[in-house]
């Protein structure tokens, strides 16, 4: 069977009822610096957790503690580097998109962390772990 996704349109803007989430989460999974600068990949035996349904990711950005910061260009083995996810992904309709993915870091320099805006179907396979206060964020991604 060869079935065939039409590949997105970059020139045409997404409207509300086309953007293929309108109802979404952001999920957080720890990940781990790979061998080229800028990259990521998930780490071994982790699983991406539900840590928000009212939000998107710029906003749990804004309420992460002080000591988590964005990681400037930073992409995701298996996620930013695969064709078939791209080409069809309504969160790669205009290339990356920082409102809907972002990697953070700890002040440490050994911890990282994927936001990453998905949709209601995938998050209803994930755990949830709610991110609540400032303070808990770590307890959301190593309960």
């Amino acid at each position: 069977m060869n079935a065939r996704a039409p590949l997105l349109d970059d020139d045409i803007p997404a409207t509300y009822e086309e953007s293929g989430l309108l109802l979404y989460a952001v999920a957080a999974v720890a990940v781990e610096a790979d061998n080229e600068q800028g990259w990521f990949r998930r780490c071994a035996h982790t699983g991406a957790a539900v840590i928000s349904r009212e939000e998107d990711v710029p906003d749990v950005l804004l309420r992460l503690p002080d000591c988590w910061n964005i990681a400037d260009a930073a992409r995701c083995r298996g996620l930013h580097d695969d064709p078939d996810i791209v080409a069809v992904d309504p969160r790669f309709r205009h290339g990356a998109d920082d409102t809907a993915f972002a990697i953070v870091a700890h002040d440490d320099g050994q911890r990282h962390v994927l936001l990453m805006q998905v949709n209601a179907a995938e998050a209803v396979l994930m755990a949830e772990r709610p991110f609540r206060e400032r303070d808990g964020f770590e307890r959301c991604v190593w309960p």
